[in-house]
């Protein structure tokens, strides 16, 4: 542990002196680190960047003449339409596209990452907490991070000013340095327990973390800003992330079926997170991923019989004639004859039936024995399956 509380006093070293300087490459504390080759590694590299970021919040408000770091204010997503910054080149010819890109650098922890639940239509203050949520800060859980590193890549090469590339950039490292040594990332990073610390595929996760690392790992054309060494690292990464992807499809009376939402970080099974997601197969989160596997230009082997291989339990367990109303009234399945085929949100794993929870911990059978508020506050059907199945098809084509 000696080398570790040397590294600590290093990196918040690094973290006072990015704080101040802000983008410097010369003083990223990210290039003092390396992806973890050990959980023992990786744990203490977490409790690290968790000091790290802490010490720039406190060092702020100390410089602002505050006493307590303010939080920001709270959005639904982000405070910004994402997906238009995300991908339009033209939007950050605009000055609302260029103050996203300066309010986004505002809220970049020293770690590397971003919140969820945070307004960043507007910049940060000085001295204010980086998030609404001091668990979940940095995350992936919601699109945080994800999303904020295209955002950035899209400023890099709109407006080619280095602070936006070195932003998508430290990002990038964020990622690789997050990922677990055995292939997985937890929804968020540093841990923070609990079922944070979970492999997530969760609200697709992790799908969404690795279309950037196979962006930066393939040469994606958006990404020719990065380093040649983050792309051999965000190789190695892809591979690892690939093995654990196999690794945890889940098994079904001995047949390969499709993935947990959440699965346990060193034993790789499936589990519960919150109260009302029970352990189960979860389809809408499965969909994404194998979407995401399919797009690959030549997956391996054992990475196509995963993707054969839930295409057969999406076929085997679509619900046809049926349409999930959300329309204001209280949510539940109609019949629609001709309504594309829906899916449940959550399997039984043991008896391969539909399975919806519920705040106070119980699982039912049956959507209509779950309280009002979850029914209303929670997708228990959902159709994005269909998309595997139709791109699938058209593949065998």
């Amino acid at each position: 542990m000696k080398f570790a509380q040397l590294s600590v006093r290093s990196l918040l070293l690094s973290a006072l002196v990015f704080s101040v300087s802000g983008c410097s490459a010369e003083a990223d504390p990210l290039d003092q680190l390396q992806p973890a080759k050990t959980m023992a590694e990786y744990r203490a590299m977490s409790e690290q960047l968790y000091k790290l970021d802490q010490a720039a919040v406190k060092a702020e408000a100390k410089a602002a003449g505050l006493d307590k770091s303010p939080k920001p204010k709270k959005a639904k997503r982000f405070g910004f339409d994402a997906q238009k910054a995300a991908t339009d080149s033209d939007f950050f010819t605009t000055p609302e596209g260029r103050q996203i890109a300066e309010n986004l650098l505002t809220f970049q922890t020293p770690s590397g990452g971003w919140s969820k639940r945070t307004d960043m239509g507007v910049p940060r203050p000085q001295g204010y907490q980086y998030g609404t949520e001091k668990s979940y800060v940095p995350t992936f859980d919601n699109l945080a991070t994800s999303t904020q590193f295209w955002v950035m890549a899209n400023a890099c090469n709109s407006l080619g000013e280095a602070r936006y590339c070195d932003s998508a950039t430290r990002a990038l490292k964020y990622i690789l340095i997050a990922q677990y040594p055995n292939g997985g990332w937890p929804q968020t990073f540093p841990l923070r327990g609990k079922y944070h610390d979970y492999i997530t595929y969760n609200d697709t996760a992790i799908t969404s973390l690795l279309t950037i690392v196979a962006a930066a790992a393939n040469d994606d054309p958006r990404l020719k800003f990065v380093p040649q060494v983050l792309r051999e690292q965000a190789h190695d990464s892809l591979q690892r992330a690939l093995e654990m992807v196999a690794a945890t499809q889940v098994e079904v009376q001995g047949k390969p079926a499709i993935w947990g939402a959440q699965h346990d970080a060193e034993t790789f099974a499936p589990t519960a997170a919150r109260a009302f997601e029970p352990v189960a197969l979860a389809t809408s989160e499965s969909a994404d991923l194998v979407l995401f596997l399919m797009s690959l230009e030549q997956p391996p082997a054992h990475i196509q019989k995963s993707i054969d291989d839930a295409n057969d339990w999406f076929e085997k367990h679509r619900i046809d004639g049926l349409r999930y109303r959300r329309d204001g009234k209280l949510p539940s399945l109609v019949p629609e004859e001709d309504a594309d085929p829906l899916w449940a949100r959550f399997y039984d794993i043991d008896s391969d039936r539909p399975i919806f929870g519920d705040r106070d911990g119980k699982v039912y059978f049956d959507v209509d024995e779950v309280s009002e508020e979850r029914r209303r506050g929670y997708a228990w059907y959902t159709e994005q399956p269909y998309k595997v199945l139709k791109k699938y098809r058209k593949r065998q084509e």
